[in-house]
């Protein structure tokens, strides 16, 4: 995806003499989610319209449709929510509320950069495979349902009660945690997130 300002605007900015502009961070969102909603409806459509591996018969073309299906309904979410909420800049506004998805308060800082958000989410995700028992992974709708029931936000302006599969991912990918498909020793084959992952995030040894 193009960026902004790319190298296009960049040389126009110089050529013209003119201030390179700011970029709104919900405007961004915005246009983020949305790319992602189509980015999943193409993937979702090629997988649905390619005939299945050798080996992997229709079970696993449904497994794989069912994964992308949940993501595209968490992104879908995701975007109907930014572009539902009340736009908590505008200089008129004086009422202080709730104002979602950010979850601030309608105040001068309502949409500035969040501050440092992930730290705890770690720990909250470790704590999570704690009462689980350590298990090798755990399923991301798994791992969501556990930490929506915790207090306080987990980043981007998302409290725990409002995260998804989606944003959970969102928030973990810059520590280098990606889901991966996992067969759980309940049978279930199911996108997770492994404790070993999980831990290199958190800067602990797996190999000593």
């Amino acid at each position: 995806m193009t960026t902004f300002p790319n190298f296009l605007d960049t040389v126009t900015t110089t050529v013209l003499g003119t201030k390179p502009l700011k970029e709104n961070p919900r405007h961004r969102a915005l246009l983020d989610a949305f790319t992602k909603v189509q980015n999943l409806e193409e993937r979702l459509l090629t997988a649905i319209t390619t005939p299945p591996e050798p080996g992997t018969g229709v079970s696993g073309l449904m497994e794989a449709c069912t994964d992308l299906l949940i993501e595209r309904l968490d992104a879908g979410y995701d975007l109907s929510m930014l572009l539902s909420a009340d736009c908590c800049c505008a200089a008129d506004v004086a009422a202080v509320e709730r104002c979602r998805p950010c979850g601030l308060e309608q105040d001068e800082e309502c949409c500035q950069e969040p501050a440092e958000p992930t730290a705890n989410l770690l720990d909250a995700c470790s704590s999570v495979f704690a009462e689980l028992g350590h298990p090798h992974a755990v399923a991301s709708a798994d791992l969501v349902d556990a930490l929506r029931h915790l207090p306080g936000t987990a980043g981007n302006h998302w409290r725990y009660s409002d995260l998804t599969q989606a944003r959970l991912a969102e928030l973990l990918a810059p520590h280098g945690m990606r889901t991966r498909d996992i067969t759980l020793p309940d049978g279930r084959r199911r996108k997770s997130y492994l404790r070993e992952a999980l831990l290199t995030a958190m800067g602990v040894c797996t190999s000593c």
